[in-house]
């Protein structure tokens, strides 16, 4: 028996109903009666991976169909991780150009939340780089494209799992020089300094991302890590993978207090390393080295992920950063990023040109009450919360950030769904 939980830790209710797709050619629909919901690694923070009813793990289903290392296009299918695909292509000179910061992220779930990183100021989100993929509905299947049934290629990306099982894709991969990246760790005291700084350093770097310490109510401060694959490979050794084996603590570590600590030191750690030579896996992955769900006890956190609109981005950030003062919560991980005014290709993909803040807090009803009242103030600023990190917004407030979900629930298969689709368009499960 197998327990279908969030990342987050959060309680959400939980199913331990599955079934596993080893084979893409196998048709789930017809072994159950059941509303299913495809489900990869479950690195989503919410309830987004969490089925209605059952769940299909697609994970088994990660083989590599095709490798073009002339063209750079890479054909697997929807159950391989991250980690699989750069595995394969960094040695040959290729790399995806979007990656999260896990790489225990699978294919399938990457097209369906429309993954972005530390590149969007060039890459934009990854649903970009998706050429074709083969889509399992209760009904048929069926290969999209931007061209051959677009409308259900766009509802697919970012569609949350909810148009049907992804089985395979196609994407176009872009060239690299070497398996290791440089850092440029950059200090910034204030927001205006983060953002003339990464308003720079973006015309020449490929990674772009800021880390922020919020730990002393009116003092901003924090590092912005600018890194951009090395012309040689002037390291031979691999790293080996670092062992995250740590138990669920029965309370979380972070208290104000000890998050006005470990800021402190990480702060001190990273201004005497101003350039760093790193490996991709440490560069990328930051996520895989610390087992960082677990730090927060068996009620597990908060992740608020929203985009401020590139007009007021600057007073809207403030405006988030005094009410996580105004508060007092402690907050261990704040990271900011710079979103480009590139269109995303998904219904529901969340970047907008601005600038996204996203912080970790532990699970209080105090924490909850305070971040409800921060996604209130983003639905007024015309901002938007990333739904594979939400744990908190009312249907009101999805439907306001998202108005065009009522196209993709009319394109969702009706022997799919989640219990986030539930909880933000009250629709109900058969």
């Amino acid at each position: 028996m197998m327990n279908i939980r969030s990342w987050s830790g959060l309680p959400f209710p939980e199913s331990s109903r599955w079934i596993a797709l080893h084979w893409t050619s196998e048709t789930p629909f017809t072994w159950s009666n059941d509303v299913l919901l495809p489900r990869g690694c479950g690195r989503s923070y919410g309830d987004v991976c969490l089925p209605s009813q059952t769940a299909v793990l697609c994970t088994p289903c990660d083989r590599i169909r095709r490798f073009d290392r002339e063209r750079g296009i890479i054909c697997l299918e929807a159950g391989a991780r991250i980690s699989d695909i750069l595995r394969l292509t960094i040695p040959a000179g290729w790399t995806l150009p979007v990656v999260p910061g896990t790489a225990q992220v699978t294919i399938g779930g990457a097209i369906a939340n429309d993954i972005h990183g530390k590149s969007h100021h060039w890459a934009g989100t990854f649903g970009r780089w998706v050429e074709r993929l083969e889509l399992l509905r209760s009904d048929q299947r069926i290969v999209c494209t931007p061209c051959d049934n677009a409308e259900l290629f766009r509802a697919t990306i970012g569609g949350l799992g909810l148009t049907g099982i992804i089985t395979w894709a196609e994407l176009q991969l872009v060239p690299t020089r070497s398996p290791w990246l440089e850092t440029r760790n950059i200090a910034f005291s204030t927001l205006d300094e983060f953002f003339a700084i990464t308003a720079e350093i973006e015309q020449n770097t490929e990674y772009v991302v800021g880390w922020c310490d919020l730990s002393v109510a009116g003092r901003i401060r924090g590092i912005v890590h600018a890194s951009s694959f090395c012309d040689e490979n002037a390291q031979s050794r691999t790293p080996r993978p670092s062992s995250a084996n740590l138990p669920t603590l029965p309370v979380s570590v972070w208290t104000q207090a000890t998050v006005r600590v470990a800021n402190t030191l990480r702060w001190q750690m990273l201004s005497r390393r101003p350039i760093v030579r790193e490996h991709y896996s440490q560069a990328f992955f930051p996520l895989d080295h610390v087992p960082w769900n677990r730090l927060f006890g068996r009620r597990g956190f908060y992740q608020l992920h929203a985009v401020i609109p590139r007009q007021i981005e600057r007073t809207g950030i403030d405006r988030i950063v005094a009410r996580l003062w105004e508060a007092k919560l402690p907050v261990p991980l704040c990271v900011l990023k710079r979103f480009a005014d590139i269109a995303s290709p998904g219904m529901l993909s969340f970047p907008i040109a601005g600038t996204s803040i996203a912080v970790d807090v532990p699970n209080t009803a105090h924490a909850s009450a305070a971040l409800k009242a921060i996604i209130t103030d983003v639905v007024e600023m015309g901002g938007r919360v990333y739904p594979a990190k939400d744990a908190l917004m009312t249907a009101l407030h999805f439907q306001r950030m998202y108005p065009h979900w009522q196209r993709l629930e009319k394109l969702r298969d009706r022997r799919t769904c989640s219990q986030f689709w539930e909880r933000v368009t009250h629709v109900t499960s058969p």
